[in-house]
């Protein structure tokens, strides 16, 4: 796609409209944030054991469900469409964890590369000292893959949603449609970040616990969901 033909994403307008789906359809709505907060519940519930992957499987289709009924392609349940989109999304995961896992292995690096002992001890301690104790390598690990997310994530979900309505599931063709759209998606990925994190902090320094905050933190799910269907159409479906 030549630079003078890509489409760039106008995110107020998207987030606007989101937001108005959003409260139009306050029953619809209302019913995928309960379907939202009882997948949270269940996956909390059976979280170290074998029913776990059952949740995820039925979070699976739901959500599946949930961007068919966006865009009315009936049925929604569809056997023929959730078994095509496995495709683009286990690219996805995989990307994902990939990338998830360098990340987190970056900073010990300059352990394995490094032929001094002596300085491979001190930089272990530095980061047990610096970064494991007070949580901070796990921040910077989860700052960096926001970073990466709107490559690896949020710019491939489109091409699910794609297959999910029949269209193709493309990772390729879902980067080359939304290439020069990186700052918008990684606005969208901080706002996601930044408010189910500001939600549980809080929800905890209110003394509520995970169940709580499932609750709040349902509606903005959907309200994203609703903002990734968008995106889709804009870039998909050609919508201005």
């Amino acid at each position: 796609m030549n630079e003078d033909n890509r489409k760039k994403m106008p995110l107020g307008e998207i987030l606007q409209s989101s937001f108005q789906y959003c409260t139009g359809t306050p029953r619809q709505t209302l019913l995928f944030c309960i379907i939202a907060y009882i997948l949270g519940v269940l996956s909390l519930l059976t979280w170290k054991t074998i029913c776990f992957w059952g949740i995820l499987v039925l979070t699976y289709v739901l959500w599946g469900m949930f961007f068919r009924y966006y865009a009315n392609r009936k049925p929604y349940f569809s056997w023929k469409a959730l078994f095509n989109s496995l495709l683009p999304s286990t690219k996805i995961v995989v990307l994902t964890v990939v990338i998830g896992l360098v990340l987190i292995f970056l900073p010990f690096i300059p352990v394995f590369v490094s032929t001094s002992a002596e300085f491979s001890e001190r930089y272990l301690y530095f980061l047990q000292g610096n970064f494991e104790d007070r949580d901070m390598l796990a921040s910077i690990a989860e700052f960096l893959f926001v970073l990466v997310s709107p490559v690896i994530a949020y710019r491939p979900f489109l091409a699910w949603i794609s297959c999910l309505n029949g269209r193709s599931g493309s990772i390729k063709q879902a980067w080359s449609k939304t290439k020069g759209n990186y700052a918008e998606f990684l606005v969208i990925a901080i706002m996601t970040n930044v408010s189910i994190s500001v939600v549980r902090w809080a929800i905890f320094q209110l003394g509520g616990n995970d169940y709580v905050t499932l609750l709040f933190v349902a509606p903005v799910v959907i309200y994203f969901n609703v903002i990734a269907a968008k995106a889709y159409d804009f870039f998909f479906l050609d919508k201005k």
